[in-house]
């Protein structure tokens, strides 16, 4: 028998690499799960997919809050404080009187608004302000602050195109400084109203809640900036590495006051996630903080859609299931960040079913954790996780590119299998930066 050329070796493992490859391509954590269940292969639970779970089930809460509880707050607080400018006796009041015309102008998306008798010519540049945050392609003079404004960030992400008056209200009261007397100006119309002022302090305990907000803005609405901003200050090449230097140094005395402030205290949802991330590089599971730290900082811009899942036919049991060690840790953080989501928003079934479902991975993981054998309910439980998870949050995971910074681009790929030893199998985070 002829031997075949080394060519002829290689095409078929190529072509065993592509078809892997075109496998991969659009495949989620919950999809290499689902093919585990039809091979009958026992799960791997990975660090990465509980990351993976638990930042998609905070996407799906904080947008619940947001939709239910923010953003009605923020279109009202637009409309009052319009209102408020209107009837109150200020002298000299055009500037102030144009800036919360235009933002009840967007809060009402763009419906009528009646301008007070004698004030008809702040209609014009009214007017031209509304087509530069309409278009928003462009770095122009502000009509009614007279600065310079990058309109570019009034671009409606996919994930607003529903709130599209939401995400316009919010950006104008987020990016427009104010100057001195402008601002002071609207406090006074802020604090002659007691509904006004509710608004106005229920809004920024939401943010600083689950978002955090930076206390020194001239906006008026403050917007956040993160740990990672401060990290990445003085990095001429930041990456996410500089994150995991800055939250888990291996000298714990090198620890910032800054992140040791946040990470100890927990101020917000946000610092959470640092705790989490710092949980995860301390036991060892590198990829999973990556993947998790990129999830949290597109959380936000993120779009999601719900579907509902079929009945799967019923599948052979699987007597084997195993979890990665090490996870107690960051688990604890997780179910007592999913607590804040159950006390902020009245339907929270779901959170508390995220809390049971965390405390009894916990409880599986420490028994991992001190080499204790794992019951049957244990091993049904861990090769059924992937479809709790995906109940209890409603959508899979996709691919994600966020700009952390104007040198920094973060990407999540589609996962990748792994399999351990003994023959179970999970997902991993694919993840880059450049």
């Amino acid at each position: 028998m002829n031997r075949p050329y080394e060519g002829e070796k290689m095409k078929p493992i190529l072509l065993l690499l592509t078809l892997t490859l075109n496998i991969w391509a659009n495949q989620s954590f919950y999809d290499l799960y689902a093919q585990n269940r039809a091979t009958h292969k026992p799960n791997l639970i990975t660090a990465d997919f509980v990351a993976s779970a638990y930042g998609t089930y905070k996407l799906t809460r904080q947008k619940a809050i947001e939709e239910q509880v923010l953003r009605p707050r923020v279109i009202n607080f637009a409309n009052f404080l319009y209102q408020g400018v209107v009837e109150m006796k200020i002298k000299d009041k055009e500037q102030l009187l144009a800036y919360t015309a235009m933002l009840s102008l967007l809060a009402k998306n763009g419906e009528s608004l009646e301008i007070p008798d004698g004030y008809e010519h702040l209609q014009t540049i009214i007017a031209q302000e509304a087509n530069l945050i309409m278009t928003a392609n462009t770095t122009a003079l502000s009509p009614i602050l007279k600065i310079k404004i990058d309109y570019r960030a009034f671009r409606v992400p996919n994930s607003y195109k529903k709130s599209q008056a939401y995400f316009r209200t919010m950006k104008y009261a987020q990016t427009m400084p104010l100057n001195k007397k402008l601002a002071q100006n609207i406090q006074t119309t802020i604090k002659a109203s007691e509904r006004l002022g509710n608004l106005k302090r229920h809004i920024d305990q939401l943010l600083e809640q689950f978002v955090g907000i930076e206390k020194k803005s001239t906006a008026l609405i403050s917007s956040y900036k993160g740990l990672d901003y401060y990290i990445f200050a003085n990095s001429p090449k930041p990456s996410v590495n500089d994150i995991a230097k800055a939250i888990y140094p291996k000298k714990a005395s090198k620890l910032s006051n800054l992140v040791k402030k946040h990470i100890l205290n927990l101020y917000s949802s946000n610092d959470y996630d640092f705790k989490i991330m710092q949980t995860l590089i301390k036991h060892g599971h590198i990829n999973a903080f990556k993947g998790y730290y990129t999830q949290s900082k597109d959380r936000n811009a993120l779009y999601v859609q719900t579907f509902k899942t079929k009945s799967a036919p019923q599948q052979p049991k699987r007597t084997h299931a195993n979890i990665e060690i090490q996870l107690e840790e960051t688990l604890s953080v997780m179910i007592e960040d999913a607590l804040v989501f159950s006390q902020s928003i009245k339907n929270n079934q779901i959170d508390k079913n995220m809390i049971s479902t965390l405390k009894e991975l916990r409880k599986i993981a420490q028994k991992k954790s001190m080499k204790l054998p794992l019951t049957a309910l244990d091993i049904k439980f861990l090769n059924s996780l992937d479809l709790i998870f995906l109940e209890l949050s409603g959508v899979k995971e996709k691919p994600i590119s966020v700009k952390v910074t104007n040198k920094l681009t973060q990407e999540l790929l589609p996962p990748k299998p792994v399999g351990f030893g003994d023959g179970s199998w999970g997902g991993r985070y694919v993840h880059r930066e450049f």
